[in-house]
């Protein structure tokens, strides 16, 4: 309460007591004093657990009270595969959900939990549906484009194909995102924030 982080190694180490009391303790303070969790562990040359190794909701609770590196977080889009799927500027081609200025849609804990559980919510517009075709053949993506005899379909890589509705068996919506799920497990908290604070970044203009 009174903001004295010297023991803030201490503190981190406390994170993994066996006692849940020590280890909830120890979380609200990190939070309350928004520790750098990951910087602290490196430089007392702790192991840094990854995303997959810690429980969701103390992801969110760490990265909503930390920063992390910005060209870290750039590097991140590319290496994650976020690029695949999204694009941050206007000048370039469409694919899925736009991600210039999502932040000024979304708080920080909603995006990382977006991004962390992508089935959780889906954006409207982002529906992914999936078409059997009468050749047996099947067609997944969300539509751009619905017609009375063709349907545009834009797939996970951003390729958009004309499907004749002519040619379509039968279409269903399914309750899961065209992004997997994990894209974010091998990483750490450090390294989340640090993509936070990219996307952060394309919405306030900062270069």
């Amino acid at each position: 309460l009174g903001r004295e982080a010297s023991r803030a190694p201490a503190i981190v180490a406390a994170m993994a007591d066996a006692d849940p009391a020590v280890a909830s303790a120890a979380k609200a303070a990190v939070a309350a004093l928004k520790l750098d969790v990951d910087a602290i562990r490196a430089e007392a040359g702790m192991k840094t657990p990854t995303i997959a190794e810690l429980k969701a909701e103390d992801v969110l609770t760490q990265v909503v009270g930390q920063g992390g590196d910005r060209v870290r977080g750039e590097q991140l889009y590319s290496q994650a595969g976020c690029v695949a799927c999204h694009t941050v500027r206007k000048s370039e081609a469409m694919k899925g959900p736009f991600l210039g200025n999502i932040t000024t849609l979304y708080r920080r804990r909603e995006l990382a939990e977006a991004i962390l559980d992508p089935n959780k919510t889906i954006a409207q517009g982002f529906v992914t549906n999936q078409f059997t075709m009468r050749d047996g053949s099947v067609r997944v993506g969300f539509v751009t484009r619905e017609g009375a005899e063709v349907v545009a379909v834009r797939d996970i890589t951003g390729q958009q194909q004309d499907v004749r509705v002519a040619d379509i068996a039968k279409r269903e919506h399914l309750p899961i995102s065209l992004m997997p799920a994990g894209l974010m497990g091998g990483f750490t908290v450090r390294d989340l924030a640090g993509l936070l604070d990219y996307l952060e970044s394309l919405a306030s203009g900062t270069p």
